[in-house]
Parts: structure tokens; C-alpha cells; sequence
């Protein structure tokens, strides 16, 4: 697949259950609030690319696109390898919020 093709295609992700534009928008921007709080400690952020794919990007510049929850988490692990979505610690951080 072309570069193009593979930023215009959207992978049908099991989250995106509405049928209309503007909700469907407004509930990625809330998704990617979600994943940027969760985010903020490995100081990774995550935005919108074309209403499609998501843009992961580092403190020092280092860009991604995602396509679809399954390819953006791929892409913090090789943006940042040291941050474990799953550590106990992290994740009690996290509870706590």
C-alpha cells in the first residue's frame, strides 16, 4: 500500500460504534485526551491526523502515524521502549486519578 492510501484508509476500530460524523469526531478527541493523560508521564502525545490515523510524537520530535488503538500503542513502544503501560506502580498512579 502506498503512503497516501495508508493515511486516507481508516482501520475500523471496535471503539468507533457511531454512525454519524460529528459524535464519531468528538468521541476520538475525547479518546485522545484519554491516551494523552495517560500518556503524559513517558512524555509522549498523541493528535488527530486527518480524522483517520493518529499522530504520536516525542519531546525531541521523533513522529509516527498510527492507524487504529493497536498501531498507536505499537508506536509509543518504539517512541519511548522504557514505558510500560502495564507497570503496577503506573498503574496505581494512574487508579488514583
Amino acid at each position: 500500500m502506498c503512503g497516501l492510501c495508508g493515511l486516507i484508509a481508516e482501520i475500523t476500530d471496535w471503539t468507533d460504534s457511531l454512525p454519524n460524523e460529528l459524535p464519531r469526531r468528538q468521541e476520538r478527541y475525547k479518546r485522545i485526551a484519554i491516551i494523552n493523560k495517560i500518556l503524559k508521564p513517558c512524555h509522549v502525545q498523541v493528535s488527530d491526523s486527518q480524522g483517520v490515523n493518529y499522530l504520536v510524537e516525542s519531546l525531541t520530535g521523533k513522529r509516527e502515524i498510527a492507524n487504529g488503538l493497536q498501531e498507536l500503542w505499537d508506536k509509543v513502544a518504539s517512541i519511548n521502549p522504557n514505558f510500560d503501560i502495564l507497570d503496577e506502580s503506573y498503574l496505581r498512579k494512574l487508579d488514583a486519578h
